[in-house]
């Protein structure tokens, strides 16, 4: 009896729902289908000669590896917590963990080597999220030119946690959580951004520099949010984060806050719903 009463406004919420999923797979797959097919007239477009430069650039690989050293434990858990220590005390990389924090921490401090270049390899690669693999001497101009000096004159970079990678003994890993208010222009893409006195919040970034054998760093990645719902970037790392929150969202999907695809929403949170909805009438009959 009570399935009865309430059939008529839960069939009435559940046809919305399906109607929500019918919609959203509609779209998905119609941008599958065009994403497909631009791809696939670009490909065609490069092989005929409209070539990018920057894609003919490879990203560096691993160069190093180390057996690991697991922590003493019970069956279950015994290739799950590595002994840092010994691990990196069987490392056969030439340059000391202690030296290579050092270097990292040297190249912070110099804006990311733009300020000092040799303490950066001629093969030097940035790699970010989206933007990269880019070379040394376009690294270091497009990161000069920013003037983040001028733009952030009191920021806080925030680095902290620095670590050597005991599977990757060449790599340091560290975290940036920054803040910094936004009180002078900003170059950005050919045009000034005026101050806005905005403050910005970035999310906990991971971060790493790789450096070769002479101490030198060959590829530096970072931008990575590891906690989107942190600080005021909309969940975006590295520059593009930071245009977010004074105001200047960049116009592709990339630059922006991430929002479900059509098919995330229909299959992830639509379909389930529709499930959970069918539990919970039949379960209000017992």
């Amino acid at each position: 009896m009570i399935i009865i009463l309430r059939l008529p406004s839960f069939l009435y919420r559940s046809s919305l729902q399906v109607a929500a999923v019918s919609a959203c797979m509609a779209a998905g797959v119609t941008i599958s289908v065009t994403t497909y097919t631009l791809h696939s007239f670009l490909s065609l477009l490069t092989y005929l000669g409209a070539r990018v430069d920057r894609d003919l650039i490879i990203a560096h690989k691993r160069r190093e590896r180390n057996d690991v050293v697991y922590e003493k434990a019970d069956a279950e858990s015994q290739y799950m917590f590595v002994d840092e220590k010994s691990s990196l005390s069987k490392s056969n990389f030439p340059v000391k963990a202690e030296t290579l924090i050092a270097n990292a921490k040297k190249i912070c401090a110099t804006k990311f080597g733009t300020e000092d270049p040799t303490l950066l390899a001629e093969d030097f690669q940035f790699i970010f999220p989206v933007v990269g693999p880019l070379d040394k001497t376009e690294f270091v101009k497009a990161f000069s030119g920013f003037k983040t000096e001028v733009a952030f004159p009191d920021a806080k970079a925030n680095f902290f946690n620095f670590n050597v990678d005991p599977t990757e003994p060449n790599r340091v890993w560290f975290m940036s959580r920054a803040e910094q208010v936004h009180s002078g222009p900003l170059n950005f893409g050919g045009r000034v951004i005026p101050a806005t006195n905005k403050t910005v919040y970035s999310p906990p970034q991971a971060m790493s520099f790789s450096f070769d054998r002479s101490g030198k760093c060959y590829k530096m990645t970072g931008g990575y949010p590891v906690d989107r719902t942190a600080g005021n970037t909309g969940g975006l790392g590295g520059l593009f984060g930071v245009l977010h929150a004074v105001g200047q969202t960049l116009p592709f999907p990339e630059g922006k806050p991430w929002k479900p695809s059509p098919q995330w929403e229909a299959l992830y949170r639509r379909v389930p719903q529709i499930a959970n909805e069918w539990k919970r009438l039949f379960q209000t009959t017992h």
